[in-house]
């Protein structure tokens, strides 16, 4: 380029120019600068939720991870299991009816039994059956009021399942300790969804019991009241042919539950009295 022909500025001329020309670029800058803080807080916002939303459920997974790891030590049958009564059993009350190694029953039987989830707990993906998840919230309800937290950590299982769990002892220990030991298909309660294996606690995340805590207590005292009882009592043990379990609920109507309660028996033993 020609010097003649380039054009040369006085130093305020230049100034002014810079300023004038760079006025709408300055505004558009700060409008970039907000837009960019609203997207980003946006984002934050999102991450933050899906994050908390994501810890929850890693926190459940735990804890159904813990129980998993545990679960050998639920649910034990004992020697006693094999010299149980085959009884009448009363098919037309569903909530009466009893399950054991002695008196199994069928998939077509199990079938009238309506499983539904289990919302508001710390373990997921576990079902129990409507009429007993009903009253299930209201013992639940009843504790929380006193300032308790009780969660469901095994409810509905199904056939399948159970043909797992004994394939596990079978595999681990021999066929004779699981047939011994272990409940078949059809032989455990769970797979009614009429029994649930439960947690409570003062702790609502707590993934065990104490046992002589108050909580637990005052669970015990009014669960009657709600059609439940102990299943597996202690003391009871050859008579039920499962060692003490005082985790193990089994729902049987309100009526039942008080009778049982007050007269201090065990399903097996009311069979035997109705005979």
């Amino acid at each position: 380029m020609k010097k003649e022909k380039m054009k040369f500025y006085k130093l305020e001329e230049s100034k002014s120019i810079v300023t004038f020309g760079n006025s709408n670029k300055k505004n558009s800058f700060h409008s970039i600068i907000i837009k960019n803080s609203i997207i980003f807080s946006f984002i934050f916002i999102i991450m933050f939720f899906g994050f908390s939303m994501y810890a929850n459920n890693e926190i459940n997974n735990i804890a159904a991870t813990i129980y998993k790891s545990k679960k050998d030590t639920n649910e034990k049958m004992n020697s006693s299991s094999n010299n149980l009564e085959t009884v009448k059993v009363k098919y037309d009350e569903k909530y009466e009816i009893l399950i054991n190694k002695a008196n199994q029953i069928s998939q077509e039987v199990l079938d009238l039994y309506k499983q539904v989830d289990v919302k508001n707990n710390i373990y997921p993906n576990i079902k129990i059956e409507k009429t007993t998840y009903n009253n299930y919230i209201k013992l639940k309800k009843a504790v929380e009021n006193k300032g308790y937290f009780l969660n469901i950590r095994d409810g509905f299982r199904s056939f399948k399942d159970s043909e797992n769990i004994y394939k596990q002892y079978e595999i681990k220990y021999g066929t004779k300790y699981a047939e011994k030991y272990v409940a078949k298909p059809g032989a455990s309660e769970h797979n009614a969804g009429i029994a649930f294996d439960f947690v409570i606690s003062k702790d609502k995340n707590a993934t065990n019991t104490d046992y002589n805590s108050d909580e637990y207590f005052y669970l015990e005292s009014i669960a009657y009241l709600y059609g439940f009882i102990i299943r597996y009592p202690q003391g009871k043990e050859d008579i039920t042919g499962y060692e003490y379990e005082p985790w193990h609920f089994r729902y049987v109507g309100v009526d039942l539950a008080k009778y049982l309660t007050k007269n201090n028996l065990t399903l097996e033993e009311y069979y035997k009295t109705e005979e």
